[in-house]
């Protein structure tokens, strides 16, 4: 089974490159992107995966704006090219680690044309596997960038002009295995998996911070790191410079949850003190933006369903009208603005996830509220 990327040398098999090597379900290659304002007043995300044992690529772009969500879901069987396109949305790499462009023609009064410029190397985040009940429900290599974005998005009848001093965004790309947010979660042992996450990137006048960190019930981290990273020129190497970003996996969130929920209201965050890395921010959550948006738990377009052939549709959101704790709506990005000890103000996003225990937190079972 050929494809064009047979005549690349980047084969890991003696197979051709369109061969999956085994047979997991939750195989997943995706590209995720977010941007929004420097006011906080909007975000936008895109999500675009293939799952080559699933034989199925889907997407989505969701703008969070004026209190109202709106997202565009696609969905069809694998090009076997393994093509960034599906349905009205589409990916182009313009140049690898540096610039991307995301498409999506107008469907439902939503579209944009958007440009991803990286500010910073594109970097490698800590490595990850997940266990439940002995299966592996998660194991994944991920990557990072910060950007200015540029162009404009249509959305609820008016045409937003992006430029970029005034827009900011992240993207990642992930590869490897998982079954949450996807179809696969519907399998016995993801279904009863606890998840804690807590992600954070925020942009400051003179450097670039990525916290994260992926937790068991008992406070254990499954995954973690932090890298410090200094803004790059033109002309500056956009991977491989390691030396230029200071790390650590020293660091603690202590979160205030919104009373009743498991939604942050503020965060603080202690990095350090270990080598070059020390700080103290306090992270102020705003807009809210629901994963749900891009497909993560979504009831119709969740990740790597099979909608028997090419697909699109849409949905939409009053968020004032949304109960936090319902299970699609637990997990949501938040712009956000943080706060350093020394006074700098920084902006960017904190995502966060909490189901079932988490003892550090004061958590318990379910979707419970702390008590």
């Amino acid at each position: 089974m050929l494809s064009p990327w047979d005549d690349f040398p980047i084969h890991q098999t003696s197979y051709p490159i369109a061969y999956p090597i085994g047979a997991d379900a939750g195989r997943y290659d995706r590209h995720w992107l977010a941007m929004h304002d420097t006011d906080l007043t909007t975000q936008l995300g895109v999500g675009l995966c293939v799952y080559p044992n699933r034989g199925i690529i889907d997407g989505a772009l969701s703008v969070s704006r004026g209190g109202q969500q709106h997202s565009v879901y696609a969905s069809a069987p694998m090009p076997r090219d393994r093509t960034t396109q599906v349905g009205p949305l589409r990916i182009e790499v313009i140049e690898p680690m540096r610039t991307l462009r995301v498409v999506l023609e107008e469907h439902d009064g939503v579209a944009a044309d958007l440009t991803w410029h990286g500010v910073t190397q594109t970097i490698e985040d800590g490595r990850m596997e997940r266990y439940s009940r002995g299966t592996l429900i998660s194991e994944r290599t991920r990557t990072v960038q910060f950007n200015d974005c540029e162009g404009q998005f249509t959305v609820n009848g008016e045409t937003i002009d992006v430029t970029r001093d005034q827009w900011w965004g992240f993207r990642d790309r992930s590869w490897g295995s998982r079954t949450t947010g996807t179809k696969s979660e519907h399998t016995m042992a993801a279904s009863k998996s606890n998840i804690y996450f807590a992600w954070t990137l925020l942009r400051f006048e003179d450097e670039c911070l990525l916290v994260a960190v992926n937790e068991m019930p008992d406070g254990r981290s499954e995954a973690r790191t932090v890298a410090v990273l200094p803004f790059i020129g033109p002309d500056d190497p956009a991977y491989g410079v390691e030396e230029a970003i200071a790390r650590s996996d020293v660091f603690n969130f202590e979160i205030d949850y919104v009373a009743g929920t498991r939604r942050p209201h503020l965060v603080d965050l202690t990095v350090g003190p270990r080598g070059a890395v020390d700080r103290r921010i306090r992270i102020e959550p705003t807009l809210t933006f629901l994963m749900q948006g891009l497909g993560y738990s979504h009831p119709t377009w969740t990740h790597g369903a099979d909608h028997g052939g090419p697909a699109v549709g849409s949905d939409h959101w009053n968020l004032a009208d949304l109960h936090p704790t319902a299970r699609e709506n637990v997990h949501v990005h938040q712009i956000c603005r943080g706060v350093r000890s020394d006074g700098a103000v920084g902006l960017g996003l904190f995502e966060h996830i909490a189901i079932g225990p988490h003892l550090p937190s004061g958590l318990g079972e379910g979707l419970e509220p702390r008590g």
